[in-house]
């Protein structure tokens, strides 16, 4: 039996994210926060202060920038390099699967390689 998991081709698209953008410090997350907060307190100022549409919709696209800013900061520092885990043990729930899983020794296992060169294949036999 052979073990199939999605776990592998993840685990190694994380490690290459991770070394092409390495995942930002607190500091960078702390100032991107600030800036959020600054951009959105101009656009409160600028409502408060009755000013023109263009201005404001000028504010808000730079707030908006920065908020996307922020949360791709914040998602690039949950990142961890290698396969899941929880408690020790591979946390499959994140698997195509969402458990461990076997494919046996079978017609029906060594044809999957002709399916991915030929349209068409076809088995014969026992299935269980």
């Amino acid at each position: 039996m052979f073990q199939v998991t999605t776990l592998i081709s993840d685990a190694e698209k994380v490690e290459k994210e991770l070394i092409k953008n390495p995942p930002p410090s607190e500091a960078d997350i702390e100032v991107a926060k600030a800036l959020v907060k600054e951009k959105g307190e101009d656009v409160a100022q600028l409502k408060s202060a009755k000013a023109g549409k263009a201005e404001i919709t000028a504010s808000v696209a730079e707030l908006n920038k920065a908020k996307e800013n922020l949360s791709r900061l914040e998602e690039l520092s949950k990142l961890k390099p290698g396969i899941p885990q929880k408690d020790g043990k591979i946390h499959y729930s994140q698997d195509i699967f969402a458990r461990q899983a076997f494919f046996t020794v079978s017609g029906q296992l060594q044809v999957k390689t002709y399916a991915c060169v030929v349209c068409s294949v076809y088995t014969f036999g026992p299935t269980f």
